[in-house]
């Protein structure tokens, strides 16, 4: 499987020294009071599907950002979706489940969240997945229209890239042992598992 290549140093980490995966962080003023209000802003006000909202400690690293990422275009483009849009699939991914209303229970907004990821997803290749070049991203337009869905959210930047945490176990539900709970490590490489097994669990 594609995670399984990425967990044995394939293809993905070369790409990932080179292009960072396109995610803003937003901190909130105040906890969220209604999430799918905030939801429904989000989703009104985007330009597509391809923009998405992850609850704050779902989003582990960029490695599993692009892992999700690789397992969405595999999956649409062997028509092997399980949910009806790439959005919706992403965050199924990111879940580790089969069962979108626990992909949004597990890694989408919840109310009392604090900080949430704004996450695009890269047009997929046409031709195959495993075939070069991978995505081209114009960052100039990306961070202009992320900056412009800040202000719609009412949100500011956070100055650092998704990283592992305590809450992302208790969060995603993974499996990690008491005693790696803060090793970032550890945590990445669960959640990298939880993508590669969503269809079986």
């Amino acid at each position: 499987m594609i995670a399984d290549r990425l967990m044995r140093g394939g293809l993905l980490p070369e790409y990932m020294s080179r292009v960072p995966y396109p995610c803003w962080g937003l901190k909130f003023t105040e906890p969220i009071s209604d999430a799918k209000e905030l939801i429904a802003l989000m989703t009104g006000s985007r330009k597509d599907e391809r923009w998405l909202l992850l609850g704050g400690p779902a989003a582990v690293s960029e490695g599993q950002l692009w892992t999700a990422w690789l397992g969405v275009a595999s999956r649409f483009q062997n028509a092997t979706m399980r949910a009806n849009t790439v959005d919706v699939e992403f965050i199924r991914l990111i879940a580790g489940t089969h069962q979108i209303r626990v992909g949004f229970e597990r890694a989408g907004i919840s109310s009392s969240d604090e900080i949430a990821w704004l996450i695009h997803l890269p047009e997929f290749p046409i031709e195959s997945i495993h075939e070069m070049p991978w995505p081209s991203l114009d960052r100039h337009s990306l961070d202009r229209e992320a900056e412009r869905m800040m202000t719609v959210l009412g949100a500011n930047l956070l100055p650092h890239l998704p990283i592992p945490h305590a809450k992302t176990v208790e969060r995603l539900e993974l499996e990690i042992e008491p005693q790696s709970i803060e090793d970032y490590y550890a945590i990445e490489r669960s959640a990298l598992a939880h993508i590669a097994l969503a269809d079986y669990s």
